[in-house]
């Protein structure tokens, strides 16, 4: 994982200091219908702020469930008799203003570790097709792609986490 001068990836909850900060920028970025989702609820969340000299500047809300009943109707996806969990990214943005200076990319990295220290398998997202920015990050970090089916059009990006080093 590569350090940005002045970033710095924190976790938040709703008891923290910044935390109406955090949910002002969600809602600049028209995300406050995913990362505020009630169904989601239900699981483990996480949210990411990132922070550059002080401010938040982007932010990443991710859940961890079981691989296939939560989003596919299908039944868990085991390995050794175990079901495989993933971390599937809800929410992503960052301030106009301050892309592609490695912001978002912090934000994905520190997700990608953060799932696999909980334990996960792998890092799920789903990107409708007008977000051209993120589908040319998560290419090139290396996640895999796959067109999806959907009301809208969307991509479906994976990355395995045994490729995740600790």
């Amino acid at each position: 994982m590569h350090t940005l001068p002045n970033v710095s990836i924190e976790e938040m909850t709703p008891d923290h200091p910044e935390w109406a900060e955090l949910v002002d920028i969600i809602a600049h970025e028209n995300q406050t219908g995913w990362a505020f989702n009630s169904y989601f609820e239900r699981f483990a969340r996480y949210f990411l702020a990132a922070k550059r000299d002080g401010d938040i500047v982007g932010f990443l809300m991710f859940v961890v469930w079981d691989i296939g009943p939560h989003d596919r109707d299908q039944p868990p996806i085991q390995l050794h008799g175990k079901n495989l969990r993933e971390a599937k990214i809800i929410a992503f943005g960052v301030k106009a203003a301050f892309r592609r200076q490695g912001i978002g990319r912090a934000l994905q990295e520190y997700t990608l570790n953060r799932a696999k220290a909980l334990g996960c398998y792998q890092v799920r997202s789903v990107s409708d097709m007008d977000h051209s920015e993120n589908h040319q990050l998560k290419l090139s970090m290396g996640f895999a792609v796959e067109p999806m089916e959907r009301e809208e059009p969307s991509l479906a990006f994976i990355m395995p986490l045994s490729r995740i080093e600790k």
